[in-house]
């Protein structure tokens, strides 16, 4: 039987142990494994990764080698552990298909969340999820659903489960990244899928029409490895897709001429929250929060200078000339 070790911990000890929280009155469990390089009043980032079907947190660990290229960033990581469903197996409840207990799996994403950063110190502007095969659906799950404090999400052979109970109203663009391979026999890469959700492609349509992506790359890794890239050039924010030609159901490693959780790592922290939240207003070229004479003083200067700041790009065609000045004055004149 495995006993589960709880400790007043301190934030400055490398602690690689179990914790427990009470939610919808069950006791729910999670691994958290934080760095040991890091000072005592420094806030790390957070990567959330979840087990996939029957799996569990510590064979996700293990698994998934993250801790070894996340500590070396002072970034800790936290393997939640999935309840056993109806039919026997632990797994995440993300609805239709995969609705084999009535548990509130977000819910609890989201009381550890809050549990962590009270017993850590977290920075909330770097918190990511992913996960493996069901653990990667949860992770899409995630980002339909605590977008808000959950900054990037990955998916590792893990498609996307559309479904009624879902709250995809986002108030932000969402980074995400998938990796799958194209002989996966458990979750089909192409469509139709076994169980109705969105193959990699179909997620990708779907996310670059939320985000508004209207850009697509392709660049080869190796000859087995492709990697598409859908953005556009007002945003960092993208959706990254790691295509493994004769890729099966796996946490593809060095054989493949990558490491996911190395890759995983080094996307996610190319994001912080807080720079989907603090926009700048339209035509407010000095980022006092008003748009007024001082900031047509300001453009004019740009322009004669003939610089090139991107807040004064209005009308986003990569220049900075009198037609920002017109649409500037235009703006001005409706307010």
């Amino acid at each position: 039987m495995i006993k589960y070790l709880y400790l007043i911990i301190s934030i400055s000890l490398c602690c690689a142990q179990w914790f427990q929280l009470n939610h919808d009155f069950i006791a729910r469990t999670y691994y958290v494994s934080y760095p040991d390089n890091v000072e005592d009043q420094e806030s790390v980032p957070l990567i959330i990764n979840m087990h996939g079907y029957g799996g569990s947190a510590s064979s996700q660990r293990l698994y998934s080698e993250m801790d070894d290229f996340a500590h070396q960033l002072g970034i800790a990581v936290v393997y939640p552990q999935g309840i056993v469903n109806s039919i026997g197996y632990t797994s995440w409840n993300i609805g239709t298909f995969w609705d084999f207990s009535n548990l509130d799996d977000v819910g609890f994403i989201d009381a550890m969340i809050e549990k962590i950063s009270n017993d850590f110190n977290i920075d909330q502007d770097r918190i990511y999820a992913c996960g493996m095969s069901n653990g990667g659906y949860m992770s899409y799950e995630l980002a339909c659903e605590l977008e808000n404090k959950i900054t990037a999400f990955g998916s590792v052979t893990g498609n996307f489960m559309l479904n009624t109970n879902q709250e995809c109203e986002f108030s932000r663009e969402i980074p995400i990244i998938h990796f799958h391979g194209t002989s996966d026999s458990v979750v089909d890469y192409y469509p139709p899928s076994f169980d109705d959700a969105l193959t990699v492609f179909e997620s990708a349509d779907f996310w670059t029409q939320y985000n508004d992506f209207d850009l697509e790359s392709m660049e080869e890794l190796n000859n087995n490895v492709e990697i598409y890239t859908f953005g556009n050039d007002q945003s960092n924010t993208v959706f990254k897709h790691y295509k493994v030609y004769g890729g099966e159901h796996d946490w593809f490693k060095e054989n493949w001429g990558f490491h996911t959780s190395r890759v995983l790592v080094d996307f996610f922290l190319q994001y912080r929250l807080s720079d989907f939240y603090n926009e700048t207003i339209l035509g407010d070229v000095n980022n006092d929060s008003e748009i007024n004479i001082l900031d047509i003083v300001l453009l004019t200067d740009i322009i004669l200078n003939d610089s090139y700041v991107e807040v004064g790009d209005l009308n986003n065609d990569q220049t900075i000339s009198i037609l920002d000045l017109i649409l500037l004055i235009n703006i001005i004149l409706y307010i």
